[in-house]
């Protein structure tokens, strides 16, 4: 296929995920960048873009999209089967996420900061109460400052004396001491109550979408601790929240439109095939827009796509052996979604008298002593129409279930029916009659839910160290990142436009954000 086209920008940025639009978003806005974003995908998000189930219309660029934006498929434990859903229509009025999708802080993280930098809107919709279910799948109330039904009066006090040491640690800089000491380690340095460190390692499961506590890291836990308090939201409201329709794709459809109101351009169908490299200097990409091949020209190039990709857009031989060593060694989370179409809501297939917004938890879907799974394997169940109402039709509601565990795991068929037998036993146990409201199950799995950085390890750098011109953006980058997915990726936008222009951009956020 030959080349049929050359234009010159300031920035191309590869991805118009979270992470490349925020770039995108203060380079043009700030600094009257001419910028490029190249979506691959047929519409842009990335790993936190959702559809309207009545843009739904074919199965086979439905699996593309989620595949191309999410590293994400449909399982074939559907219900009614994915053809099936579209022919009827079962889908439409639904909002529906890419997998697993949540937010921490609701509308007081950096994410809202950021989008109201741009007088952009935020609507994220809180949790309002917390069930907490214990090894013997048993419902139980989490109360503020009373002790958990579960424990004993020994086993709450353990927990109460880790949740003290954490909130011993005052700063960003503090936390940062525990870097790379595992959550596991940190734990069990302060207590020996079983049930104390389970209630931890939920909790750091919670942050960083990582079952196993010896590859979580004890000082990214606590900096997330720190902006839960400055943020005010309480496992019992705020520790998990939605977006309304159109889904946690409005986060980038904010970023996206600042782009265009500096005059950027936004191309989707657009996949990168080579990053340019000439003299140790990037110059510019090679991609297929809508079939045709297309040659771009700038000065500083932003690669937003996992590692895993990255490593495909250009010779490893250009990059040091320990960049290298640090993007393979990035821990890829995976998630393993539900999302059920009901006649009624979830909360009157609780056995206790619960708030509708309520979120549901057991950690121990799967315990880790069973053998099969690295880490216990937790379940988180809500009813995302009754928190965020434009989720769903009139008259209908829509929850969802995700289950995390690593993507080796989730490339294990045997291994996710596994899970989603556990999730529907779960269901079974714990809302007894909700099959009798149900009229579809939708499930996916993500093998790149929220990427981490080994314990051992320190982050990616945001700028090339050897290429001129070349620097990465998205949650796995940035040296002082703090936070996983969305926060994340907002994050490392505000760090990689710093290194491009050496200006901390940091500065508009507060400081516990910074």
């Amino acid at each position: 296929m030959s080349i049929i086209m050359s234009k010159d920008y300031d920035v191309i940025i590869i991805g118009c995920g979270i992470a490349g639009s925020v770039v995108g978003a203060i380079l043009s806005n700030m600094e009257h960048k001419n910028v490029l974003i190249l979506e691959a995908s047929s519409q842009i998000g990335g790993r936190a873009t959702s559809f309207r189930g009545e843009s739904i219309k074919d199965a086979n660029k439905f699996r593309k999209t989620l595949a191309q934006s999410a590293h994400s498929w449909v399982v074939d434990r559907t219900e009614p089967d994915l053809p099936t859903l579209i022919k009827k229509k079962m889908l439409n009025g639904y909002v529906l996420e890419a997998g697993g999708r949540g937010a921490w802080y609701t509308n007081r993280g950096r994410v809202s900061y950021a989008l109201a930098l741009f007088n952009k809107a935020s609507f994220f919709y809180p949790n309002v109460g917390f069930v907490w279910y214990d090894h013997d799948w048993k419902p139980h109330l989490v109360g503020r400052r009373s002790k958990y039904g579960w424990m004993s009066n020994e086993d709450y006090a353990e927990m109460v004396k880790v949740h003290k040491r954490k909130l011993q640690i005052r700063s960003i800089a503090e936390a940062e001491k525990f870097d790379h000491v595992t959550l596991k380690d940190w734990i069990e340095g302060i207590t020996k109550s079983d049930l104390a460190q389970e209630f931890h390692y939920a909790m750091g499961t919670f942050q960083t979408i990582i079952n196993d506590p010896a590859l979580n890291s004890a000082g990214e836990n606590l900096k997330v601790f720190l902006q839960v308090q400055e943020t005010k939201v309480h496992i019992n409201n705020g520790s998990w929240a939605f977006a309304g329709a159109p889904g946690h794709r409005f986060i980038v459809e904010g970023f996206a439109s600042a782009v265009k109101d500096a005059q950027g351009d936004i191309f989707t169908n657009a996949k990168v095939k080579e990053i340019i490299i000439q003299n140790g200097r990037a110059t510019g990409v090679l991609a297929e827009i809508e079939g045709k091949r297309v040659k771009l020209n700038a000065s500083i190039i932003v690669c937003t796509t996992p590692p895993r990709i990255l490593l495909k857009l250009m010779p490893e031989k250009l990059l040091p052996k320990d960049f290298v060593k640090l993007t393979k060694r990035v821990i890829h989370t995976a998630m393993v979604a539900g999302q059920f179409g009901l006649t009624k809501p979830l909360n009157t297939f609780c056995k206790l008298e619960v708030d509708p917004r309520a979120f549901y938890h057991t950690s121990m879907l799967i315990p880790e002593s069973e053998g099969m799974f690295r880490g216990n394997v937790p379940l988180d169940v809500v009813s995302m129409s009754n928190m965020a109402p434009t989720t769903a039709p009139e008259g209908k509601h829509l929850a969802g279930m995700a289950s995390s565990i690593l993507d080796t795991e989730a490339h294990d068929k045997k291994k996710v029916n596994i899970v989603i037998d556990k999730m529907l036993k779960f269901l079974d146990t714990a809302f007894s009659g909700w099959r009798n409201s149900l009229e579809f199950m939708l499930f996916t799995v993500g093998d790149t839910c929220i990427l981490w950085r080994h314990p051992e390890d320190e982050w990616v750098d945001v700028k090339c160290p050897t290429i001129e011109g070349l620097y990465f953006a998205g949650d796995t980058y940035g040296k002082r990142i703090n936070e996983g997915g969305i926060e994340a990726a907002t994050h490392s936008g505000f760090i990689c436009a710093g290194a491009i222009t050496g200006k901390d951009y940091l500065q508009l956020l507060p400081p516990v954000f910074r």
